[in-house]
């Protein structure tokens, strides 16, 4: 073993032990951050303003598909009477449309990422200032979340979720 790892590990040991005792005196609180975001009441009207959008999308890519459709349908009918060129032009087209959707279909899924995450960056602010200031006026120093699946076990420390919901004004 080179002398490279094993000092990273002594470093590594001697950090953990002088900041166990500062942890261990640590005030500790944790919050179900997505079961706060679901009391919101603001989060009812993102809802319903991400299910019109999403809608809107899938309208215009049923629109889409079944214009495809019809040109395809339109084709096979006429293929037995049409010259080489007319099937060249229709084949072209229908590779067209096709591209054409699918560039839409991948478009529909960054403008519903960027429609969600628009509508829940307020959300998010407003319950991050919350949760700084439920910590600061309460002494915590660390909040851990609890929904993010990080956390894997806690007993000690406070729930701090009916302050945070408190200070927001929510039952």
């Amino acid at each position: 073993m080179s002398n490279g790892p094993m000092k990273t590990l002594l470093l590594s040991l001697a950090l953990m032990a002088t900041a166990a005792p500062a942890f261990a005196q640590a005030k500790l609180g944790h919050i179900d951050r997505q079961a706060l975001m679901l009391t919101l009441p603001e989060r009812k009207d993102a809802e319903t303003k991400m299910q019109a959008f999403a809608k809107s999308l899938d309208d215009r890519l049923k629109a889409m598909g079944a214009e495809y459709q019809q040109k395809v349908t339109d084709a096979q009918a006429k293929e037995a009477t049409m010259t080489n060129t007319e099937k060249e032009m229709v084949i072209r087209e229908i590779g067209e449309l096709e591209k054409r959707i699918t560039e839409a279909q991948e478009k529909a899924q960054e403008d519903l990422a960027k429609q969600e995450e628009e509508l829940l960056r307020p959300m998010v602010e407003k319950t991050n200032k919350a949760i700084q200031d439920v910590a600061a006026e309460n002494g915590f120093t660390y909040i851990f979340d609890t929904s993010a699946g990080f956390v894997l076990y806690y007993e000690k420390g406070e729930d701090i979720l009916p302050k945070v919901k408190a200070k927001l004004g929510i039952q």
